[in-house]
């Protein structure tokens, strides 16, 4: 088994947990998705350009959700809420801006979203750093074909992209992991 292949089967069982930092460094990070053109609404109806958004200077980190979703999506959104919480709580990872990508753009509209970001307390705005997107279908596709997110709600990843815009370099995880684990593969990642 290679080192790296060794690393990462300890942190996956948990046998390595303060060597998560070191580990990560030795993975290879991923460009930036290549969303093209990929325009999609926010949660107060405004237009924006994917692309855009994942040029920020400032950390990104990209999950995936629909607001009719009964099982996984709620227990995500509040585990990324106190992701969100803890991670601002670091100075590399202070100015964060979350984007949550709706899966089902047929029913999720501006309203929805917002009344979704409600229902959690999210911090909805980009200065406040969260943004429920949607939008239409082939725009949605789009976006979602660039992060390897199959396209049917049901069928979606607990998929979590964290991307260091200013050093082009991305990688991705689980959605589920502790805040603590996806923070320190955050900061290894802006390093």
């Amino acid at each position: 088994m290679t080192s790296r292949r060794h690393a990462l089967a300890q942190l996956l069982c948990g046998s390595a947990p303060l060597a998560w930092p070191a580990a990560a460094r030795a993975l290879s990070w991923l460009a930036t998705p290549a969303v093209g053109e990929a325009r999609l609404v926010d949660h107060d109806g405004r237009t924006r350009h994917l692309a855009d958004l994942l040029q920020a200077p400032r950390p990104v980190a990209v999950s995936f959700f629909y607001t009719g979703c009964a099982t996984v999506c709620p227990p995500q959104t509040a585990l990324l809420m106190a992701c969100c919480q803890q991670w601002k709580t670091r100075p590399a990872l202070r100015e964060l801006l979350m984007l949550s990508i709706s899966v089902d753009p047929l029913n999720d509209g501006p309203s929805q979203l917002r009344a979704y970001g409600q229902r959690f307390g999210l911090p909805l705005g980009e200065a406040q750093g969260w943004l429920l997107l949607s939008g239409a279908p082939r725009e949605v596709q789009r976006a979602l074909t660039a992060f390897d997110v199959p396209t049917r709600p049901d069928a979606h990843p607990v998929l979590l992209w964290l991307g260091d815009p200013v050093r082009g370099r991305w990688t991705r995880t689980s959605a589920l992991n502790p805040p603590q684990l996806n923070g320190d593969l955050f900061e290894a990642l802006r390093q």
